[in-house]
């Protein structure tokens, strides 16, 4: 029945339909030709899976920037720009620094970051419609004898579940909705230790009525909730609560399947491309393709080339043959992760290449149209085609570029220069191993299994640093090198006590990166200068560990309570 999900989850519940009715008064007895009657669609297994298809493309779309999640000028999705860009590793690198503001006054934490943030209303609307879409589920249908209702309960239950953990961790108190709302409930806060058991509970109970995955490479069940993917959900949670114990039996059932593994380390940069779509490493991905007719003027892959924007290489940062290398700006590794992860990991190692690379990469070793020419590395370094392009240089880079998320050209749609149609990742295997290496770390590592998982982690990776000894600050670091750009660093530092003092200095000074060959010189010579034009920089420790209720959400909704110092 999910044959069709392979590479593409989409549904409609609701097909709406005009009727001419011309001038013949009979034609208004007529029943409508495709419309659903709402009050007859929810009671069959095949409806249930309609419906449970319609919640998964609801939830999608926190991934990308598709209809109702539109911001002017808005270079990526609405939860991209929240779990990255308050974090110690990025630089929200855009044309200038009044360009994006959105997302800079996120990223350098600027008194000008109000509630009335677009980025910050857009997700917080978008996931209370992916839970509406969840509850239509699980408000119709319940656990019972039939397989694939219960299927699709525990799928649209995770999902949902999904939904209140990303509110968990931004907005901390949000309000729980486990059912359809009417127009006059006005849900309030509700305390956040009791969301997250509600969130645990769900991912729980859920994993009792999902299959696993057939093996290795059942790349069908990567972009669908499996029994192990609700239970890698849960121990993340159970992490997040304190409860290690809890953490260590769930994610550990995760490992012991046998139904995940990291890939070789040659083939790392892959997991964010269509190369690496529903390998043995995803846990769980959101699905894109190329599919117009799904809808005659936005498609799915339309609405991922936003997803992907934010890591472009604009048209003066070094186009090249094989990333796409344009866009509106960009974000970039920070200087201080770039030496960080290089001092860790060494120049070579997989992980190195794989994630960011350097202005040498950039010059000498990612292929130009005129390689054929240009075949030694003097002549390369001579050559005004290549690098930066332009004397206004590239603001919010200190000479690293991100590589791990930028668009290939092998991920496009054929003829169109910004659409691609890789998958989104939301959790992979390696986060499942330092997740369960973090629960040992915090309490007690129970016959090296802890040190075990952190250390298959770091040899994959190539790195030059592989743990001896399990520890909070080995577990740290290594997570930090590892997920980078997958949303996990500004949580972890909230968690762990470490925001006040790792982000305050967010924003304080700016670098952008030159090419001296622009003004002059006879060869590629990178030049970081820095500015500090931001006096209301940095994490404010009481204020930004959540972000605030939007301010259109307050203002028609007594019963919310914002998040203090908003």
């Amino acid at each position: 029945m999910y044959s069709n999900m392979k590479k593409y989850i989409s549904g409609l519940l609701v097909i709406a339909a005009m009727a001419s009715v011309a001038c013949n008064p009979d034609l208004l007895n007529e029943p409508q030709k495709g419309v659903v009657d709402m009050e007859s669609f929810y009671k069959t297994p095949e409806d249930a899976e309609s419906a449970v298809i319609t919640a998964y493309k609801a939830a999608k779309k926190c991934y990308d920037m598709g209809s109702g999640f539109d911001v002017a000028w808005c270079i990526a999705p609405p939860l991209f720009v929240l779990e990255n860009a308050p974090s110690d590793d990025i630089y929200y690198g855009s044309g200038n620094k009044d360009d994006h503001v959105f997302g800079l006054e996120i990223n350098e934490y600027r008194d000008s970051y109000t509630s009335n943030n677009n980025v910050v209303g857009n997700l917080y609307y978008g996931l209370y419609q992916m839970i509406y879409a969840c509850n239509l589920v699980t408000d119709h249908f319940q656990y019972g004898e039939d397989p694939v209702i219960n299927r699709a309960v525990a799928e649209a239950s995770c999902l949902r579940a999904f939904a209140h953990f990303k509110l968990y961790c931004l907005w901390g108190d949000a309000p729980l909705v486990d059912h359809v709302l009417v127009g006059s409930d006005k849900p309030g806060n509700t305390p956040r230790a009791e969301l997250l058991d509600w969130i645990i509970s769900e991912f729980g109970t859920a994993s009792k009525y999902l299959p696993s995955k057939s093996g290795l490479n059942d790349s069908d069940l990567a972009i669908r909730f499996t029994k192990e993917a609700a239970l890698a959900f849960k121990g993340k949670a159970e992490v997040f609560k304190g409860d290690y114990a809890a953490a260590k039996e769930s994610l550990g059932a995760v490992i012991a399947s046998g139904k995940y593994d990291l890939v070789p380390g040659a083939q790392m940069h892959d997991l964010f491309h269509m190369a690496g779509d529903g390998n043995m490493e995803k846990i769980f991905e959101f699905n894109y393709v190329n599919n117009p007719g799904n809808d005659p003027n936005f498609s799915d892959a339309l609405d991922h080339f936003q997803v992907n924007q934010s890591c472009f290489w604009r048209d003066l940062y070094l186009p090249s043959n094989t990333i796409q290398a344009v866009g509106w700006g960009g974000i970039n590794p920070t200087k201080e992760f770039g030496d960080a992860l290089i001092a860790n990991d060494g120049i070579n190692s997989f992980r190195r290449k794989a994630w960011i690379l350097t202005y040498d990469d950039l010059i000498l070793h990612m292929p130009y149209a005129n390689d054929a020419t240009m075949n030694t590395d003097a002549k390369k370094m001579a050559d005004r085609s290549r690098g930066i392009n332009a004397k206004t240089g590239v603001f919010g880079n200190a000479g690293y570029w991100s590589y791990k998320r930028v668009p290939l050209k092998s991920d496009l749609i054929a003829n169109n220069s910004y659409r691609t149609q890789e998958n989104d990742v939301v959790m992979r295997y390696a986060e499942v191993l330092l997740l369960y290496a973090e629960a040992c770390a915090w309490s007690t590592d129970d016959a090296g299994k802890g040190l075990a998982a952190l250390q298959k982690v770091q040899q994959r990776a190539g790195s030059n640093h592989v743990s001896t000894a399990l520890s909070k600050d080995e577990v740290k670091n290594e997570k930090r090198f590892e997920l980078y750009l997958e949303g996990s660093r500004f949580f972890d530092l909230v968690r762990w006590g470490d925001a006040a003092t790792v982000l305050a200095n967010n924003g304080k000074s700016v670098p952008t990166a030159y090419d001296k060959i622009n003004d002059g010189g006879a060869t590629h010579e990178l030049e970081i200068k820095w500015s500090s034009y931001n006096k209301t920089y940095g994490f404010k420790a009481g204020k930004n560990e959540n972000v605030p209720y939007p301010f259109a959400e307050t203002s028609v909704n007594p019963n919310i309570v914002q998040n203090i110092g908003w």
